[in-house]
């Protein structure tokens, strides 16, 4: 009941991940997010503290912070789940502010090492990013970018799988 009521304040949300860019955009609106994915992590002795996300975690310059692409890695796409969460979750937050926290529907959609198309383990990461970051449902979607500006999400018309 609940999650029903965030989704009441909620708009779907078109995530496309690639190695050099995470752009996150509201259907049917020129709402968007788009950040390089790198995050600043700095130890402390409390813990580890995420410090920057995007370019500004680029210029941190620090021996205690460690900046890190999650996107980054030659064999499979996501090298380091925990900070690419964070950096999803960071890029959903940015467009959901609200004192009601959202439960929105996102499309994950992979730009880039998808050639013969998804395993299920990469398939479960990309759900799991998703509902990391807030999502009710997940849709994982393979093909041609898709123009939020003009389209709508019809999930027959884009042969989707969804949760």
């Amino acid at each position: 009941m609940f999650k029903f009521i965030r989704s009441l304040f909620s708009n779907d949300l078109l995530v496309e991940l690639s190695e050099s860019k995470i752009s996150i955009k509201v259907f049917s609106s020129d709402i968007k997010y788009e950040e390089e994915p790198y995050i600043a992590i700095e130890k402390t002795k409390k813990g580890e503290v995420v410090k920057a996300i995007g370019i500004a975690a680029k210029r941190q310059n620090s021996a205690d912070i460690s900046v890190t692409n999650p996107f980054k890695h030659p064999r499979s796409f996501v090298a380091d789940f925990f900070l690419a969460e964070k950096i999803i979750q960071h890029g959903v937050f940015q467009i959901h502010k609200s004192w009601l926290r959202p439960a929105p529907r996102i499309i994950m959609h992979q730009l880039e090492k998808v050639e013969g198309g998804l395993t299920s383990i990469e398939d479960r990461v990309l759900r799991e990013l998703a509902v990391g970051a807030g999502a009710r449902e997940v849709v994982i979607y393979l093909g041609s970018k898709i123009n939020t500006g003009v389209d709508t999400f019809d999930s027959v018309k884009l042969r989707v799988s969804a949760t």
